[in-house]
């Protein structure tokens, strides 16, 4: 079986010739291999991220399963503080011949994930009279953009347009509306559900090997109740549909899942659920998933980002691989991956052997 054929038969809750491993390679690893700063990955797109993200996974040897962000129009970013050292992005909305400023920023230094933060807690005046508008030096968007990056994945794998669910943010001032100013927050959340809509219908049409969801932490800032209220409606609607076009979903919550598990499971028509975190950043039993869930659900997951993936021995590694696949391997429909995005300084070995348990011990 090639890659992209392996991980297809996972995420539909099939059997392949052996578990996938797919590791998280979101932004760290590829920055790090790429030996450039990350603003030119992550802002300029030089390279695009999804081909940082291939080419990491072809460099480990791993799968390759990975979401991209698909632009639908020109990108323009506008740029309010850089030196060698760091870069800072800040969007603006433009109104009656004003503009007003995002309360957030965006942060990137040379060897390190982005960050959005306020911009009042790194000093960040109100308004910018100083500022420079920069464009990725990859420009194509929609469609073309994806079938760039589809091309260039070939059988290595599969790689996913996502996109997002209505929720509260991490931001407490979303949720203090939340309760404060109720009926406003859950129309916003229906606008943007109907938006997502849109953007799914469309990807659908570009007959996607299959479409991820993401929301990280999102059960941290929308408890049981809270998500049935703004998210759940969409995650049905899109699993739906994309059911209805033979393409699997795939749901990424960093943090703690077990709930979500259990309401996408019996009451939606999603076909993977990753990372499936253990405590303490989680709240999952891979073992017990499987055993309640497995049946309906496939799963990826869930090796620990740092006891394991950052500082455990290779020894170490190769134990909860083989944990892993004894817990949720039984039957297929088992992706073997991290806990959540393989930290920028986890050994090289330690994700190749991913990989060789996966080909080895995790053979059906």
């Amino acid at each position: 079986m090639t890659s992209r054929e392996r991980i297809l038969k996972a995420l539909r809750n099939e059997q392949p010739d052996h578990v996938p491993a797919a590791p998280d390679m979101w932004e760290m690893i590829p920055v790090r291999l790429s030996v450039r700063p990350s603003w030119e990955m992550l802002l300029y797109e030089d390279p695009p991220a999804w081909k940082a993200r291939m080419d990491a996974c072809t460099y480990f040897g791993v799968d390759a399963l990975f979401a991209t962000f698909v632009p639908m129009a020109p990108v323009q970013i506008p740029v309010v503080y850089r030196d060698q050292n760091k870069m800072i992005t800040r969007y603006f909305s433009e109104k009656d011949r004003r503009r007003y400023w995002s309360p957030y920023a965006q942060v990137y230094t040379p060897q390190e994930p982005s960050a959005l933060v306020k911009a009042k807690t790194i000093g960040l005046p109100p308004e910018h009279d100083e500022f420079e508008i920069v464009t990725p030096s990859y420009g194509k968007i929609g469609r073309d953009y994806f079938e760039d990056a589809r091309a260039y994945v070939g059988e290595g794998g599969v790689v996913a347009p996502i996109v997002g669910l209505p929720g509260v943010s991490c931001w407490e001032e979303e949720t203090y509306r939340y309760f404060d100013d109720r009926e406003a927050v859950l129309e916003e959340k229906r606008l943007q559900g109907e938006q997502i809509m849109d953007m799914v219908q469309t990807i659908l049409a570009w007959k996607p090997d299959a479409l991820m969801i993401g929301h990280s932490g999102m059960m941290i800032f929308n408890p049981p109740n809270v998500f049935r209220e703004l998210g759940l409606q969409w995650l049905q609607k899109i699993t739906k549909l994309a059911k209805e076009h033979g393409v699997p979903t795939h749901l990424h919550c960093c943090g703690p899942e077990r709930a979500l598990v259990e309401i996408a499971a019996n009451e939606t028509d999603l076909s993977c659920i990753e990372p499936l975190e253990i405590p303490p950043m989680g709240d999952c039993n891979l073992k017990e998933i499987k055993e309640k869930f497995g049946h309906k659900i496939a799963l990826k997951g869930n090796l620990h980002t740092t006891a394991i993936m950052l500082r455990g021995t290779p020894q170490e590694v190769e134990d909860a691989c083989k944990k892993a696949i004894d817990d949720a391997a039984d039957g297929g429909g088992f992706i073997l991956s991290t806990g959540d995005q393989t930290p920028r300084d986890t050994p090289d070995e330690n994700i190749r052997i991913m990989q060789r348990v996966a080909e080895t011990y995790g053979r059906y």
